[in-house]
């Protein structure tokens, strides 16, 4: 029998096993054998902790979520008026993006797990989305925004991952602006077309 300190490291090892095979290989060719065989262990010893691959994939999205959460959490909740967060909020972002890029490929890989399926995952992705958009909201509210909420949360995703994702790949090219300036113009450009006339 395993202690419940066993339990917890056995599973923190297979997820990080996981994160990264799914990152190098395509999350196609991760499988049970090939964690465990990176691991030294026996396909059948992965089962005391895991169902399958689906729910140890869910599990590393699950933590990376969350992850992500306590940094726009400590960000959001911290000081200034609602510019000075929401940029700390972006820069929680980018700088999760670039400390942990296998995990943030793999939290925004093109397969993903049926939600319905993983309520700790479902719950993560609500958490992370609530931080999205609650900055969103006190913007709209305290900076005369002439936008919907839910929309200018989700503009602000869409450009800062696509942005990432660009620089991630090397999409951007050596003669490309800089990414900070990039990030700023677009930023800016988007408040400024949202305000009230």
């Amino acid at each position: 029998m395993l202690t419940d300190e066993q339990v917890a490291q056995g599973r923190e090892r297979i997820l990080r096993v996981a994160e990264r095979q799914a990152v190098e290989r395509g999350i196609e060719r991760v499988s049970m054998h090939s964690i465990a065989q990176e691991l030294g262990w026996s396909a059948t010893a992965l089962y005391r902790y895991y169902q399958n691959k689906e729910a140890i994939l869910a599990a590393t999205r699950t933590a990376a979520l969350n992850q992500l959460s306590e940094q726009l959490e400590e960000a959001l909740d911290g000081a200034g008026d609602i510019w000075e967060r929401s940029r700390a909020i972006g820069n929680a972002y980018v700088d999760f993006a670039y400390a942990n890029p296998d995990t943030y490929r793999l939290i925004f890989a093109l397969t993903q797990p049926d939600m319905a399926l993983y309520p700790d995952l479902a719950a993560a992705a609500d958490r992370s989305r609530r931080n999205l958009t609650a900055y969103a909201r006190e913007m709209v509210e305290t900076g005369d925004l002439d936008i919907d909420a839910e929309m200018l949360a989700h503009i602000f995703w869409a450009q800062i991952h696509g942005l990432i994702s660009l620089e991630m790949t090397g999409r951007l090219g050596d003669d490309a602006p800089d990414f900070e300036a990039i990030r700023h113009e677009m930023v800016s450009r988007i408040v400024q077309s949202a305000k009230r006339s």
